[in-house]
């Protein structure tokens, strides 16, 4: 059995587990007789049934502040300390992920219960205290090249680039590809990547959690200097835009992509942003399949002025239209009046999505990890869930402002 073989099963004995008794979120709420000693960015759910111990450390900064003459570097610093932590942990016992977005960077450990705090420590060392090395650095360059070479001349690429300029701006360093570009990767220097690391990776302003079968205070004990300083309060800015537009990029491709992108106010609850998100998914997913649609997918996207509910779908060339109007339709669909059985039964099935979802201790540990980054409090997914009937929905769906839509793909018109 290889190592990922081993922690892959470790995962899926602790999903069965975790379902069967399962799961106690621990709050972060500080009683009013304790001293103010507990960190605000730290959140702890303990699953006592679990097998696995999840531990995600998000660093509020990304991409979007990567020097104008080295993009792509919070990625590449990122992969460097990423790959320095895995040839230091046992790989039959532990594994390390990494996500770097826009506004944040995220490493995720997933390890067993006997070895966590120590895997912790290493994860903990090696991305606030050890200067990069050449070794890992340049094994993670060349990663990067790679990718970069697999990737070149894909479609999907330049939709997404040209999506992110629709979102943020052509100008804004926030649309950049996280990834930079070959040229950057290639030719950065490592002392100029060391001083981006010094900047940016702040225990005390960083923000963690803990998911498995740990106490909240063991957790503690192990991730003491992380939150110790102040969280950056949320801001109340309004939606990124209040007039939609529609951008038309023709392209000699085989298939059309049609990003529609619906600002949310900041203020919006986002358990109800998610759950709009999720009615749209299933409006537009239809079964059996439609033979005209490649793929549909709806998220939520965190621009600098606020959130951004973003439905992105893959057609063929001639349903282009149509498509385009259902998108639009489903979202305005959903602020009319709906069957509260049909409605109650919707949100059952969201629930159990979530539930799914949640199941992964690694899922679960990103989501609160953030949530704190991003509200500066972890979410009461259940109650807030509940919370939601058909007044809040239509009231989520009414507040989403007018969208900006980009399709891309051939004109047909000319054929």
């Amino acid at each position: 059995m290889n190592a990922t073989m081993g922690v892959r099963i470790f995962l899926v004995l602790a999903l069965l587990i975790g379902a069967a008794i399962g799961t106690t979120p621990v709050t972060a709420q500080v009683p009013a007789a304790a001293p103010p000693a507990r960190a605000p960015g730290i959140a702890v759910m303990t699953r006592t049934g679990s097998t696995l111990v999840a531990v995600t450390l998000v660093i509020p900064s990304g991409s979007a502040d990567d020097p104008d003459s080295i993009p792509g570097a919070a990625r590449l610093v990122g992969e460097t300390i990423a790959q320095a932590v895995r040839w230091r942990l046992d790989p039959d016992a532990a594994q390390l992920e990494l996500r770097v977005e826009r506004g944040w960077t995220a490493f995720t450990l997933l390890a067993t219960p006997e070895v966590w705090v120590r895997s912790w420590a290493v994860v903990e060392d090696v991305a606030f205290r050890v200067s990069l090395a050449d070794a890992p650095l340049e094994a993670a360059r060349k990663a990067m090249l790679e990718e970069f070479t697999f990737e070149t001349g894909a479609p999907v690429r330049e939709f997404d680039r040209e999506m992110y300029y629709v979102l943020g701006g052509a100008r804004s360093p926030w649309s950049r590809d996280p990834r930079g570009t070959q040229a950057s990767v290639r030719r950065a220097p490592s002392a100029s990547l060391e001083r981006s690391r010094e900047g940016r990776y702040r225990i005390a302003q960083s923000v963690a959690a803990v998911v498995g079968p740990v106490s909240e205070q063991e957790a503690r004990a192990a991730l003491a200097p992380i939150g110790a300083g102040p969280l950056d309060p949320p801001r109340s800015n309004g939606p990124a835009w209040e007039r939609g537009e529609r951008v038309p990029l023709q392209r000699d491709v085989t298939n059309t992509w049609i990003g529609a992108a619906f600002p949310a106010p900041r203020d919006l609850p986002r358990t109800q942003l998610e759950f709009v998100g999720y009615q749209i998914q299933e409006a537009l997913t239809p079964s059996p399949p439609d033979p005209g649609v490649f793929s549909v997918l709806v998220r939520v996207e965190d621009t600098p002025p606020g959130p951004v509910l973003v439905v992105e779908a893959a057609v063929m060339p001639e349903v282009t239209e149509a498509w385009e109007k259902r998108i639009l339709g489903a979202v305005e669909r959903l602020g009319e009046q709906v069957d509260e059985t049909f409605f109650r039964w919707q949100r059952r099935r969201f629930r159990s999505w979530v539930l799914l979802r949640e199941g992964q201790p690694e899922e679960a540990a990103l989501r609160m990890a953030l949530d704190l980054a991003r509200e500066g409090r972890v979410r009461p997914l259940q109650e807030e869930l509940w919370a939601i009937g058909t007044t809040e929905l239509a009231k989520a769906t009414e507040d989403l402002e007018a969208p900006r839509v980009l399709v891309w793909g051939p004109d047909l018109s000319a054929r």
